[in-house]
């Protein structure tokens, strides 16, 4: 049976939507994966991180939709919460989420939650660019991430990823001609390694220290 998602992140159902922001920024914290490297219970925090994203997403997508989730026992009926991702914390907040699946490969997750998100600002325009580069869609990504470095021309993170497609893109149609026209990228594996190393980046890592 799916959990309770007020349950889920320890609140009651008539929390404000602050209290479900900060219920959700604690237990995401407490146990990101980030925090849990060489550690046995490092499965089970992920399992945990996971469920809190879940539960919180669930909430807010309820919220904003003013529908009715009954995925737990008992329910609740007919609640309109209004709300929703408006306010630039709450739009904080998803593009957390968003950049967690983003480093969990759960592209297609990524992509349905930036699709519900109103604020479109250059971080999103780059977030859509890295999960639909993830999903294979180069032409969407290269597009989303023109539109972030013309939103902020001086993000070096944003412009170099830009260079990236752009190069792997260029670097596919003059290999084109000698193998066909078909086949995969070949500079999709540094290209998706340099990917992981920028969100990494983000987090305060770096899996690559020549990116």
């Amino acid at each position: 049976m799916e959990k309770d998602p007020y349950e889920v992140l320890g609140i009651s159902r008539n929390a404000t939507d602050e209290e479900v922001k900060r219920a959700y920024r604690e237990l995401a914290k407490k146990y990101h994966p980030d925090r849990y490297t060489d550690n046995p219970l490092a499965t089970l925090a992920e399992e945990k991180f996971r469920e809190v994203q879940t539960a919180y997403e669930t909430i807010m997508n309820e919220r904003q939709n003013g529908g009715n989730y009954s995925g737990y026992q008992g329910g609740y009926q007919n609640q309109n919460y209004g709300g929703g991702y408006q306010n630039g914390d709450s739009h904080s907040s998803e593009l957390n989420i968003v950049r967690n699946y983003l480093q969990m490969g759960r592209y297609q997750e990524a992509l349905n939650l930036l699709s519900r998100i109103q604020n479109q600002n250059a971080q999103w325009n780059y977030y859509c660019a890295v999960a639909h580069k993830g999903m294979g869609n180069n032409m969407e990504a290269l597009n989303y991430a023109r539109q972030a470095v013309a939103m902020e021309p001086n993000n070096l993170q944003y412009r170099q990823f830009l260079n990236s497609l752009s190069y792997a893109g260029q670097n596919y149609q003059n290999q084109a001609p000698m193998y066909g026209g078909t086949g995969g990228d070949p500079c999709d594996c540094c290209l998706k390694l340099w990917c992981a190393d920028s969100l990494c980046e983000c987090m305060g890592g770096d899996l690559c220290t020549c990116c």
